[in-house]
């Protein structure tokens, strides 16, 4: 079984699918990405040979150039990572020609459309994603929405490698500095405003709100935080950094306004964090349940703010919500190794 994964660029977790579906001796997977980088993720990643960056312009050379590695690699099924991507419709009509299986691999989208717009999105996927064998929806809300359009909707989150965040050990914080973590790009949806807001009207010296990323609100998020000296902005953290990053911090805190998912997520339960985010967040509804594994919160500072005096008021519970989630990621398809398990079945089908 060949088989190829197309998405717009190459990200970490992508890698570790990848490498993990190459370890199963009845697949040749090859990741096919159509651009180098995006705004605000500057990743250093060494690519596989497994592995093509296309530099994608809407070319005519573009089609051939992919067309050509498709029957180079005698491709029999091909997963495409969004309905809207470069190619999408393309390798459609590439599919039906070539009698080539295609299955999407698709977030739940933004709702933002009214009106004729989204009539004519409804349309559009209705169409679209009939072409595939499957899909596979990126968490329950997700195959709830796909559920519409086709009658095979198989939930498989994104997942990652996270055998290194596994051994971090924890303590139980009942005397300690509690730390908490924020980890995404310095942007609105990402709520990181009234994140920092919220954190700076509590009135305790014994915490510290540590942030990593960067964005179109890096000015406005150092102005904000250059008086108050129990918060620090680390900027961009590379992936083999950020074993440090998480066993240095106690609980994560990310209030966005919308995630499809959210990868950090992953991240943090393996790390035995106790999370801090909104149901507006995918992995946040299919993994956390208020104050059993962390605290669901609206968009507002206000929220934001009971949520950590939760963990405050509450110290003896940060361990034993953090391991609880340690076990929840380790048994899902949200570890890579599940995940490529269930994929695997499922393309052989």
């Amino acid at each position: 079984m060949n088989v190829l994964f197309l998405s717009n660029i190459a990200t970490p977790y992508q890698l570790d699918f990848l490498e993990e579906m190459n370890k199963n001796e009845n697949v040749n997977v090859y990741g096919y990405f159509l651009f180098a980088k995006e705004e605000n993720r500057d990743w250093a990643l060494t690519m596989p040979e497994y592995v093509q960056v296309a530099n994608y312009s809407n070319k005519s050379l573009d089609y051939s150039y992919f067309l050509k590695f498709i029957n180079n690699k005698k491709i029999d099924k091909i997963i495409i990572g969004g309905y809207s991507l470069p190619l999408s419709i393309f390798t459609i009509l590439i599919s039906k020609i070539k009698k080539i299986n295609i299955y999407f691999w698709l977030e739940r989208p933004i709702n933002e459309q009214i009106g004729i717009k989204k009539y004519l999105k409804e349309l559009y996927l209705k169409v679209i994603l009939n072409q595939a064998e499957a899909i596979f929806a990126i968490g329950k809300i997700a195959v709830k929405i796909y559920s519409k359009y086709h009658r095979s909707v198989f939930n498989l989150p994104y997942s990652m490698n996270l055998n290194n965040l596994y051994n971090i050990e924890r303590t139980n914080n009942e005397k300690d500095e509690i730390r908490f973590l924020f980890s995404g790009q310095y942007i609105d949806r990402k709520n990181i405003i009234n994140t920092i807001n919220a954190f700076k009207a509590i009135n305790n010296p014994n915490i510290e709100l540590n942030l990593i990323g960067g964005g179109e609100l890096q000015f406005e998020v150092s102005k904000l935080i250059k008086d108050d000296k129990r918060i620090n902005d680390l900027g961009f953290i590379q992936p083999n950094e950020l074993v440090n990053i998480y066993a240095n911090n106690d609980i994560f805190l990310m209030p966005s306004r919308h995630d499809g998912w959210a990868l950090v997520i992953n991240e943090a339960m393996a790390s035995s964090m106790p999370i801090i985010s909104t149901n507006r967040v995918g992995a946040v509804v299919e993994y956390i349940k208020h104050k059993e594994n962390g605290y669901i919160c609206s968009t507002t500072e206000k929220d934001i703010k009971n949520g950590i005096e939760y963990y405050i008021k509450n110290s003896n519970l940060i361990k034993r919500h953090g391991e609880f989630n340690k076990t929840i990621i380790g048994d899902s398809t949200a570890d890579v190794r599940n995940a490529v398990k269930v994929l695997v079945k499922k393309l052989s089908e």
